[in-house]
């Protein structure tokens, strides 16, 4: 078992839909740590980065620097990126996931524009780097502002604050060398690493931890409301599928850097996990919603006077 206590914390570097909210959720039953940072850094904020006109519970997720971040920590999770954890951490124990990008993204994309307008009261007006994707898909995957959730999202993950790395803008390939580069050495850096696309990815987590990890599935998209349903397929033509291919060309890289190591059959798995995704979406396209009736009423209410309030001015 891998030793971590206050000042030397098990970090996990969380890339967004890679499953880590049940990953979080099942590492903090497991460890019972005694101090837990739980938090977000800017390293995937796009466009839409005015963290200071955000609701109170917003701006408390974020650390804008390394310092802030309690010295004592013995677990630290969330969308913290190396660059920062490492910064505060040098002698923690890191850990992180990686998934095929292509589903990745479209994982965000989908469970993005699911998103109500009374889920996203708290970001305010920032909410819209949410509401970006209630467009078709292609052109979501061309919207600047978000460009650090659509474009190679794992590379900049891994290599912020990378100076050829912007908020607001999609990476030149003239660049894909050194950025691809400087993912790999963090890849290279950390303790443990899994494919989300692994089954045998939570067994091996286990046994490094030296810890039985309870099953636990958090922040599963199985339905999308009626107003934000597309067809899929549709969405998913030639343009699209190349534009998608483009938008993950690095991290496809990454995800094969670290398959060769793990499976026996990296390709297979690569196919058939994209297969079971699909067809999984599709299915959350026509699932009915579930939840609580009163919340889903007051949303229902909530999200008819945003849109009446946006029309008017």
């Amino acid at each position: 078992m891998p030793e971590f206590g206050p000042g030397r914390p098990l970090v996990f570097s969380h890339i967004p839909k890679t499953a880590g909210t049940s990953l979080r959720a099942a590492l903090t039953e497991a460890l019972g740590p005694q101090q837990v940072v739980d938090a977000l850094d800017l390293s995937l904020v796009g466009g839409y980065d005015n963290v200071d006109g955000t609701g109170e519970q917003v701006q408390a997720m974020f650390h804008l620097t390394p310092d802030t971040l309690p010295a004592d920590a013995d677990l630290v999770l969330g969308h913290l990126a190396p660059g920062t954890t490492l910064a505060r951490y040098p002698e923690g124990r890191f850990l992180t996931l990686l998934r095929d990008p292509r589903l990745r993204l479209l994982s965000q994309w989908i469970h993005s524009r699911s998103l109500s307008d009374f889920d996203l009261r708290h970001y305010r007006r920032e909410g819209t780097a949410f509401r970006i994707a209630r467009l078709p898909l292609l052109d979501y995957l061309d919207h600047a502002n978000v460009a650090p959730n659509v474009d190679n999202t794992i590379t900049r993950f891994l290599t912020w604050p990378h100076p050829l790395l912007r908020q607001d803008a999609f990476i030149d390939p003239e660049h894909d060398a050194e950025l691809l580069a400087a993912a790999r050495a963090t890849i290279d850096r950390f303790d443990h690493i899994g494919l989300v696309e692994d089954p045998t990815a939570m067994t091996r987590l286990a046994q490094w931890l030296g810890v039985e990890l309870p099953v636990v599935r958090e922040n599963e998209r199985t339905s999308v409301p009626k107003r934000r349903r597309t067809d899929l397929e549709r969405e998913l033509d030639a343009a699209t599928l190349a534009r998608l291919d483009h938008r993950t060309r690095l991290d496809r890289q990454l995800w094969w850097y670290v398959a060769e190591r793990l499976l026996d059959d990296p390709q297979r798995v690569w196919d058939e996990g994209w297969a079971r995704a699909i067809a999984r979406y599709e299915k959350a396209m026509a699932q009915p919603v579930t939840g609580r009736p009163v919340r889903r009423a007051v949303a229902s209410v909530y999200d008819a006077a945003y849109q009446l309030l946006r029309r008017g001015g």
